[in-house]
């Protein structure tokens, strides 16, 4: 996504932690916009923080080779057994870069299968994201398409991963290389998120139900789309936005629904998701 359209919707953030933000004024919003999954499991999530200290403590803030790029490629290899050709970009357009010299061709944005805003691939597509905690089924890769994982938890989109079927890669660039504390980061909370799939974070039964009966929004696992017009999403995220609850800025998302929220929170999204727009 842009990252200056983000800027310019988003608060000034003094704090964040969990799945919420704080802003200068000591305001509390509701993080569905989560860095675009880049925060999926949270800000300042577990372990993580203290690792990626402890890896800064070791001088490893420099774009330089470190043990963390094959530990991470590993275990990325090792949940895409048909896509086991992996490399790590600095951005997700440098990811995409990747793909177009895969297929030969320009893959634009658009030509990108999300299985969060698309209810099925149209045709065969150039590439698919895979993301976490969507119902079996929901996102099968394409075998001869490129993967790109969406990880729980990325630095300014890094690392941003993509994952090749077997086969010739030819003229495909090498990983870009990466932090060893955005890698390191990047590595535990991947662990963190295998070890929560067994018990994957839910949002309360009673948002879920405002969302699945709305007339604007649709929902697939955590991850929820606008079905409204386009015209209407700056409005609609406006309105969301003063009531403290942060939408993706990008229509029609997806914005993701928090792993916990307090029995407050979850009446004022029901209320959000059947009022606006005109529930």
């Amino acid at each position: 996504m842009d990252g200056s359209r983000a800027a310019a919707v988003v608060p000034v953030v003094k704090r964040a932690r969990g799945f919420r933000l704080y802003d200068q004024q000591g305001r509390r919003y509701l993080d569905l916009y989560r860095d675009d999954g880049g925060a999926l499991l949270g800000h300042r999530s577990g372990s993580t923080v203290t690792l990626m200290k402890s890896v800064l403590s070791q001088g490893l803030a420099g774009a330089l080779p470190s043990v963390w790029e094959a530990r991470l490629l590993a275990m990325i290899a090792a949940m895409f057994p048909a896509h086991r050709t992996v490399r790590l970009y600095s951005s997700r357009s440098r990811a995409l870069e990747a793909v177009s010299c895969f297929e030969g061709m320009r893959v634009e944005p658009s030509d990108i299968y999300d299985p969060a805003i698309h209810a099925q691939p149209r045709g065969q597509p150039r590439a698919s994201l895979w993301r976490p905690f969507l119902p079996d089924g929901a996102s099968p890769p394409a075998a001869h398409s490129a993967l790109l994982p969406v990880l729980p938890l990325t630095v300014c989109e890094a690392p941003a991963p993509v994952c090749f079927p077997e086969g010739p890669l030819v003229g495909l660039s090498d990983s870009d290389h990466l932090p060893g504390f955005v890698l390191a980061g990047a590595f535990t909370a991947l662990a963190q998120l295998r070890a929560a799939r067994a018990n994957p974070f839910e949002a309360p039964a009673a948002v879920q139900k405002a969302i699945d009966a709305s007339r604007g929004w649709a929902r697939t696992g955590p991850y929820v789309r606008a079905t409204f017009s386009p015209d209407e999403y700056p409005r609609v995220h406006g309105e969301f936005l003063r009531a403290g609850v942060l939408l993706c800025p990008r229509y029609p998302g997806p914005s993701i629904l928090p792993g916990e929220c307090s029995p407050g929170e979850a009446r004022l999204l029901a209320k959000l998701f059947t009022s606006i727009p005109g529930g």
